[in-house]
Parts: structure tokens; C-alpha cells; sequence
């Protein structure tokens, strides 16, 4: 498989959950909002409790950045982009607190 048909195929994916999205937007925006502020928040405690203040502000920052987006309507892209940035950071929050403990 060459490099831009890896390309065409990831962008395809991309497109297929724009599409997903755009089809059912108010639900699936509930949905991905409620999951991924749930996420941030235990992203937050974890970074509270090890006193990882600088984590915890990153980890503020993008969820509200992407609550945000959610609640501001902006296009299904940046939506879905802010989303996955989000659990993607938060995740490697959650990870580096488990090793500072």
C-alpha cells in the first residue's frame, strides 16, 4: 500500500465520522460532550490529587475548549478534531499522573 493510499484511506475515515456526525448532530453531540467531560474531569481529579497544576490546566483547557465547540455549533470538523485532541490529552494526563504517583 503506498503512502497516499494510506492517506486517502485515513481521510476517508475522517470523512466517514463527519458524515456520522452531521447525520445525527444533536444526539451524537450530547453524547461525545457528556463522555468526553466525564473524561476531562477525571483527567482533573487525578491531576489535582497529585498536585499537577500545570497538567490540570492543560487538562481545563482543551476540555473546555472542546465543551465549547459542542455548544457553540461549530462545524462537525473542528468538533470531532477538538474532541479527539481532547481525549487524546486527557489520556496522556491520566497516564503521566499514574506514573508521578
Amino acid at each position: 500500500m503506498k503512502a497516499s493510499e494510506t492517506s486517502k484511506t485515513n481521510l476517508n475515515w475522517f470523512q466517514k465520522q463527519i458524515a456520522s456526525f452531521e447525520r445525527s448532530r444533536f444526539g451524537a453531540m450530547a453524547a461525545l460532550l457528556t463522555a468526553q467531560s466525564c473524561f476531562g474531569s477525571v483527567a482533573a481529579m487525578y491531576s489535582l490529587k497529585t498536585q499537577s497544576y500545570v497538567l490540570l490546566a492543560i487538562c481545563a483547557n482543551i476540555t473546555m475548549a472542546s465543551n465549547g465547540a459542542f455548544i457553540a455549533q461549530v462545524s462537525a470538523k473542528w468538533c470531532l478534531i477538538l474532541f479527539y485532541l481532547s481525549v487524546i490529552l486527557n489520556l496522556g494526563i491520566l497516564i503521566i499522573n499514574f506514573f508521578i504517583r
